[in-house]
């Protein structure tokens, strides 16, 4: 199924250091040691003009509203890229939550790689999909192969749905995973 390219583009991040991740926090990658380098928390001002996306108060995995897609075909909606996240030691996670809506087919996070030598490599959550009708379910994608992402020159963050109806987006994280 050949899909439109780009519903929105919501930001580019500078990455200027780590934090530690919260511990126990649900979306947060099941491995100890995970560091988070990014947060992404979502409110009305995150949201662009003219963007295919709606901040929704009233839904939300977090109790700070999160970003709804209503959609009569699917496609990839973009997230975010990192930028100057310079070498990575052990895996890069994109976590969050995705809930959907009479959505004909899935969504999922996806997670794009773009190193400075090489190919640029992605990562599809298809394991945890939402189809349907669904509650919020946590999603984690992460490269099997770190050596695919060793020296990204960017990290793009996007949710791929595949098929008509509703999704909901809420707290979206990256870290980062020590070798294991």
């Amino acid at each position: 199924m050949k899909l439109p390219v780009g519903l929105a583009l919501l930001g580019v991040v500078a990455l200027g250091g780590c934090g530690e991740g919260a511990p126990g926090h649900d979306s947060g990658p099941g491995t100890a040691g995970a560091i988070e380098v990014a947060r992404f928390p979502l409110s009305e001002g995150a949201i662009p003009p003219g963007a295919d996306a709606a901040f929704d108060p009233a839904v939300s995995q977090d109790g700070g509203g999160s970003l709804r897609v209503q959609t009569s075909q699917g496609g990839r909606l973009r997230l975010y890229r990192l930028d100057d996240l310079g070498p990575v030691q052990g895996e890069v996670a994109f976590t969050g939550f995705l809930r959907s809506s009479g959505l004909s087919g899935r969504a999922v996070l996806e997670m794009w790689c773009r190193p400075a030598e090489g190919e640029a490599a992605f990562v599809r959550g298809y394991g945890s999909a939402v189809t349907g009708n669904s509650e919020w379910a946590p999603q984690e994608v992460r490269f099997s192969n770190p050596g695919l992402c060793r020296n990204p020159v960017s990290i793009e963050l996007n949710v791929l749905i595949e098929g008509a109806g509703t999704v909901w987006i809420d707290d979206l994280r990256v870290w980062s995973v020590p070798a294991g």
